[in-house]
Formats: structure tokens, C-alpha cells, sequence
């Protein structure tokens, strides 16, 4: 059953690979909906342009047909909310459209001024794929408000933008249509707040489709998890006020739509969780990052190499059990004990296994024999590796295992620390500080300077995953069982000074 799962996720690796070498946002999972529509009018240029300097993974427009078969952008059936006239677009061709300025909505809902918001007219859809054909970075999904999903996908193909375009919508035959036509096209299945998730789930897997975006009023935590047990991504849509937006955030949703991109985008500076895909048979053992745009999560069985959004890219079975790891000049290196740990001295086979850091192939073996009671954690700081290990009870300080970059053991360092439960679970290196993720009841993070004098200890639990990520937050690494489906892993920015507190 487990190589079966592997077998699974190394599939998904290469369809995610060949999906995210498309493109690589600045912002990724910031979707701009109908462009920056909180500053400018929206589904126009100008919308679109200013998302673009934002710099968000995705923008998305509505699309509707005109009389005369024209392919436009527009929201509504009729132009009245927006514009200076009450025109129903599949009645009126092209040419009379073209008169109505939609940004006379935007101005009487700003009270903005004709000089601080000129008139605007509605953009061909060709129009709008030529802001987004004279770049790489920024994706543009199609939102089909009639049947006109063949006639897009013309367009998309004859500009030779299949793979800087998706769609979403709420109908099951417009996406259908979408993927039967071009199957390598992303469909993002907007999902009202009360459908079923499992269903959902079903429908999604038999077509294809690689999000489900679901109403901000229904999407729970439980559904994020389910989604991504699915290795489906989680949206929702359609988020503006700041709450919100933070508190979906600490969902670890993937994809969120917004009108206020910019808002969105500076939120996920501070308010971050990524959830791993996948469901494991074993629990999260630590987390690093390549302080680019790849996350690794050793699991008991497993290492897996994921992005921002925690979507697969590279995955390797692995023999129980891995602990925590950490990545140094394009390698992953991960503490390994096969399972005896906390026991006397002479039990132990304390390893650590060096990984190519992207496809995660194993390259070598170094025995840490140093570690008596097992390889727990490590990290590399200033032109050494630091390892943590296991504990046996009545041992009342924990140790530092100081070893160069060829793993060859230097010395060993002792922490004050009193007992703690298994010794130490994980290690980071930030501002000065070693932190120590500790099991316990309750678990502990201990702290000592760069000299590894103990500093003292706080309650919080950093025992599953701890790596840095800028001068005030850090990566906590977390999961949570399901019964009878595994463990779902989760990372969260977490403020430096409340993990000292």
C-alpha cells in the first residue's frame, strides 16, 4: 500500500513540474480578481495592468459574447452596474458596446473624479491576453460567463498562450469543455459554500480539474485538508477584508481570490501556512526551507520536496525513521537513527542521509556514530553542521553535536537544559540564537546563544519543525492524524519573540 501511495505522488511530481515550470510569480496564490479591482475599474487594462505590477501569480476576467460574436470582458449580463448605460451584451454588437464607459461605476462608488479615473471602455478578450503575452510571470484565468469556452480556447491557441492561461467557473460543462479541449489547461471548480467536499472531490478527480475554489462563507479546515489528502489545491474566493483574508491564511488556503491584491500580499509577509499534500503513514519529523521557493518535509517514512503552496514537486520513500533535516549549496541532508533512538549507549545507528535538493536523489551516507542514543535533528550554521539526538531518562542535560562540512566530528557541546522528554527533536539557527524543538507534556523550545549557553526554555512547541525564515518570523513545522487516512502536515510563519516568550 505505501509503494503504491509513492508510486501516486512520484506521478503528481511530474505533472506538478511541468505545471509550475510555466511560470514563477513573485506572489504565488495571490489571484487578482477582475485585475486590482479595489484601485482601478475593474475587468479594464488598467485593472490588469496594475496586477501585473504587483507582481500576483494569477489575474482573473470574466468573459462574455457580443451579438456579433466578439469575445469581451465584462462581468454581468447587462452593463448597468458598471457603466454610464443599461446595455444587455448579447443583444448589441461590438461596436455599440464600445460606447458605454464601465468605469463610471467605480468613480460614483469612489468618488473619484473623471481626471483621477478617466473613462474606460470594455477590452476584447484578445485585447487583455495581449497585456499578459508581453510577459512570463503572471497567469490570466478565463472565467466564461456564456458558452464560449471553444471560442477561447481558440483565441488562447492561436496566440500561443496555452500555457500562461486557465479557467474557472461554477459550471461542471463549461470546465468539462475546457479540459476535454485542452486537457493541459489548469481548471480552478468554483465551489458554492454549502457543496459536498467529497463529491466535489469525485468530480474533480474524474475530470481532471486541479483546484476546487470554494465560497469564503464554507471552506473549513477540515475541507483544506481533504483537498489536499486529494492533492487538489484549496482556494476561496472572493476575500477583501483583512480578517478574513489573515484568517485563511492561517488555514493554509493556497489560492486566494481578491480584490485587494496588494492588501494580500503584504498580509502574507507575516500571516503564512502552507499544508503539505498528501496524506503519511508517519508523523512529521522537521521542516527546512532553500530560502527560495522549495519547503522539504521529512516524514517518518518519506522526504518530499514541495513549493510555497505546498504542492509536490519531488518525493523519495524513505527507511524509518527520518528526522529532522536542513539544506546547504543544493543538497538536503536529514538525520536518520532506523528507529533505535532514546536507548542506551551502543544501540544506536545515528546517520545522516545527503539528498540531491531536487529530485531528492540519494547520494551518500555519513555515519554520526557521536549520537549514542540516536540522530534526531540538524542544522547548518557558519561552515558546520550541528546534529541533536535522542535522550534516556535520568540524564539531566542535552547535547550539541558539532561535525565540518565532510562530517567529520569536532566536538560536542552540553546545554544546561535538565531532562527533557527524548532529548531534542529539531534545531534552527536564527539571530544569534540555537533553538531546540523539544517533545514533552507539554513540549518545549529551549534556546542558547551562539557560544550554546542555555538561554532558558518556553512552552511552545517546535518539537515537529522549526527552520528561519526572516529576522522577526520563523517556520513551525506541524500535523494533524486523520483516522484511517494519515498524517497532513502544515508549516506556519510563528513571531520569533512569541516562541521566546
Amino acid at each position: 500500500m505505501l509503494r503504491t501511495a509513492f508510486a501516486f505522488i512520484c506521478l503528481s511530481c511530474f505533472v506538478t513540474l511541468s505545471f509550475q515550470a510555466r511560470a514563477q510569480s513573485l506572489h504565488p496564490g495571490v489571484t487578482a480578481h477582475r485585475g486590482n479591482s479595489s484601485q482601478f475599474p475593474e475587468n479594464t487594462l488598467p485593472a490588469f495592468q496594475s496586477a501585473l505590477s504587483l507582481g500576483v501569480d494569477w489575474v482573473e476576467l470574466d468573459v462574455y459574447k457580443t451579438k456579433d460574436g466578439k469575445l469581451v470582458v465584462l462581468h454581468d449580463a447587462t452593463t448597468g452596474r458598471v457603466g454610464d448605460q443599461n446595455l444587455v451584451v448579447a443583444n448589441v454588437t461590438y461596436e455599440q458596446l464600445k460606447k458605454v464607459d464601465v468605469a463610471a461605476g467605480f468613480r460614483k462608488r469612489t468618488g473619484k473624479s473623471v481626471r483621477e479615473c478617466p473613462p474606460q471602455r470594455i477590452p476584447l478578450l484578445e485585447e487583455a491576453l495581449n497585456v499578459f503575452a508581453r510577459q512570463s510571470k503572471t497567469r490570466v484565468s478565463i472565467q466564461p460567463k456564456t458558452d464560449c469556452v471553444a471560442e477561447a480556447i481558440a483565441l488562447v491557441r492561436k496566440k500561443k498562450m496555452e500555457k500562461m492561461v486557465g479557467f474557472n467557473d461554477g459550471n461542471l460543462t463549461y470546465m468539462a469543455t475546457v479540459k476535454k479541449l485542452a486537457p493541459n489547461i489548469p481548471v480552478f471548480w468554483d465551489r458554492p459554500a454549502n457543496s459536498d467536499i467529497q463529491e466535489d472531490i469525485r468530480i474533480a478527480k474524474e475530470h481532471g480539474f486541479e483546484s476546487l475554489v470554494i465560497n469564503g462563507k464554507g471552506l473549513t479546515e477540515e475541507k483544506i485538508n481533504q483537498l489536499k489528502i486529494a492533492r487538489i489545491e484549496p482556494g476561496v474566493w472572493t476575500v477583501n477584508e483583512r480578517d478574513d483574508l489573515i484568517r485563511f491564511l492561517d488555514m493554509g488556503v493556497a489560492r486566494i481570490y481578491t480584490d485587494d491584491p496588494a492588501l494580500l500580499i503584504d498580509l502574507k509577509k507575516v500571516h503564512q501556512t502552507i499544508v503539505c499534500e498528501g496524506a503519511y503513514e508517519g508523523h512529521l519529523q522537521g521542516i527546512c526551507t532553500d530560502q527560495k521557493s522549495s519547503i522539504y518535509w521529512s516524514w517518518t517514512k518519506a522526504v518530499v520536496r514541495t513549493d510555497r503552496q505546498g504542492k509536490i514537486l519531488a518525493s523519495v520513500a524513505a527507511p524509518s525513521h527520518q528526522g529532522d533535516l536542513c539544506y546547504r549549496n543544493g543538497k538536503l541532508y536529514v538525520a536518520v537513527n532506523l528507529g533505535a533512538f532514546n536507548k542506551p549507549a551502543g544501540s544506536a545507528k545515528s546517520w545522516v542521509y545527503e539528498y540531491d535538493g531536487i529530485t531528492l536523489q540519494k547520494l551518500n551516507e555519513y555515519p554520526v556514530p557521536e549520537l549514542v542514543h540516536g540522530a534526531g535533528g540538524m542544522e547548518y550554521h557558519d561552515g558546520k553542521f550541528m546534529l541533536v539526538g535522542g535522550l534516556v531518562p535520568g540524564m539531566n542535560e542535552n547535547y550539541l553535536y558539532e561535525y565540518d562540512e565532510k562530517f567529520r566530528f569536532i566536538r560536542r557541546h552540553t546545554v544546561a537544559s535538565g531532562y527533557t522528554l527524548m532529548g531534542i527533536q529539531t534545531i534552527a539557527y536564527a539571530n544569534g540564537t540555537w533553538w531546540l524543538g523539544c517533545y514533552g507534556k507539554p513540549p518545549v523550545t529551549l534556546r542558547t546563544d551562539d557560544r550554546y549557553q542555555f538561554q532558558g526554555q518556553t512552552v511552545f512547541d517546535a518539537s515537529l519543525g522549526i527552520a528561519p525564515y526572516s529576522r522577526t518570523h520563523m517556520w513551525i513545522g506541524s500535523n494533524v492524524r486523520l483516522p484511517g487516512q494519515g498524517h497532513v502536515g502544515r508549516v506556519r510563519l510563528v513571531e520569533i519573540e512569541k516562541i521566546a516568550k
